[in-house]
């Protein structure tokens, strides 16, 4: 015979009336249907930026073809799909907390699009090209700034020691 403590339900036993059990766990699940995890449609917004996009294909072709890094990269891959699959209920609880943060980050990836479209639109093939260009007009400022302003200047300076010494170059020579 189990011994219950007063005050404490036995958790192995069957509960007071099964009838009501069965009832009242049926009306339950057919009233409430499992309420689903809230969707992340910011961060939606954020991957499918072209630069961002191809980033991550970048990365994960990286990972997935160097042979030191797929089995880590694979296996971190299963263990948080299993960690997000776990904590469904946890974020199907939290899930009017999340969808109110989900709209506030909309809200502000409107704000930086309204200001700046270039990157959510341009592929990122032709940001590369720009940042090249821009890259080797700074390398061409600077080299041209670097001649004007060291090398010439030290040049000219040496020209100038080796006109001073050359003359007197033969007087020291026979003087010894």
């Amino acid at each position: 015979m189990t011994r219950i403590s007063k005050g404490r339900a036995n958790p192995l036993s069957p509960p007071p009336n099964p009838t009501l059990f069965f009832l009242l766990t049926t009306m339950a699940t057919e009233t409430q249907p499992a309420p689903a995890a809230p969707e992340f449609t910011a961060f939606n917004r954020v991957v499918s930026i072209p630069l961002v996009n191809d980033t991550f294909s970048a990365v994960h072709t990286s990972l997935i073809s160097h042979p030191l890094t797929r089995s880590p990269y694979s296996t971190a891959q299963a263990l948080s799909s299993s960690v997000l699959r776990a904590s469904e209920p946890i974020a199907a609880k939290l899930a009017p907390i999340i969808v109110r943060c989900d709209g506030f980050a909309n809200k502000g990836l409107d704000v930086v699009e309204s200001r700046y479209p270039y990157p959510f639109t341009v592929h990122s093939e032709e940001i590369i090209k720009t940042v090249k260009e821009r890259s080797e007009y700074a390398r061409d400022v600077a080299n041209k700034t670097l001649d004007d302003r060291v090398r010439t200047p030290a040049y000219s300076a040496a020209q100038g020691i080796d006109q001073v010494r050359t003359p007197l170059s033969p007087v020291i020579l026979t003087q010894r």
